[in-house]
């Protein structure tokens, strides 16, 4: 048996006794397995958004689904499961990496950036901004990282290129919009004075970043079912 880690990202049931839940691993990327008894009564329940998850698995990188048992928190998470607002990027981040994140090969810094940027957000307190944070940081990771060229001269994104340009053309965002995406590209997801950001402003960035996304990844933002409901929460 294998002593696997893995970050949620979905489950669905199976049979009446099991579930197949797909997990982010720290060795092998996204990984479906089957649990048992996780609908027992006076089970704790730890598959949940935000959730690492320690357990045993006679894990076959071949098999297209590998069975686990003996499941555990890697670390607990009292705040991002009792703060609704925590709880709630908490749903959609989850949401997107699932999306995100296909069987393949990655970086082998994005798991322990994932694992960080989470723990981070379990212990300090909220922070309005995080979810922009981690999502432009993660670009790096993602190997499609925007220049950070901004300049007086360079005052409009190119979205399609990934630079900050001279021209305002149709791949390009206004210039307050980039500045402020150029200020998220340098504020580190741990920073001590957060920007000051309105809600209104908060949303145009996130679909700035969702935009790219799309354009780089192939991201489709339509199937974020939590996306119109964290507009609200994102305040």
């Amino acid at each position: 048996m294998n002593q696997l880690e893995g970050l949620f990202l979905n489950v669905f049931p199976y049979t009446d006794n099991s579930s197949i839940v797909h997990l982010f691993t720290k060795n092998y990327g996204r990984k479906a397995f089957i649990f048992k008894g996780l609908r027992k009564k006076n089970t704790p329940y730890i598959f949940q958004p935000m959730h690492f998850i320690e357990f045993q698995s006679s894990f076959k990188i071949e098999k297209s689904i590998n069975s686990g048992s003996k499941q555990n928190l890697v670390f607990p998470c009292h705040q991002i499961t009792s703060d609704i607002r925590k709880t709630s990027v908490a749903l959609f981040l989850t949401e997107v990496l699932n999306n995100l994140l296909k069987e393949g090969d990655y970086s082998a810094d994005l798991y322990p950036y994932i694992k960080n940027s989470f723990l981070l957000f379990e212990i300090q307190e909220y922070d309005a901004n995080f979810h922009l944070l981690f999502l432009v940081h993660l670009l790096d990771f993602l190997g499609i990282a925007p220049q950070k060229n901004y300049s007086e001269k360079n005052a409009f994104f190119n979205i399609e290129k990934g630079v900050f340009t001279t021209k305002n053309d149709g791949f390009t965002k206004d210039q307050e919009q980039s500045l402020l995406f150029s200020k998220l590209l340098g504020t580190t997801i741990d920073d001590k004075n957060p920007m000051n950001l309105s809600k209104r402003t908060r949303n145009n960035l996130l679909e700035l970043v969702f935009q790219y996304l799309a354009f780089h990844f192939h991201f489709n933002a339509n199937k974020i079912s939590s996306h119109s409901i964290l507009k609200t929460v994102f305040s």
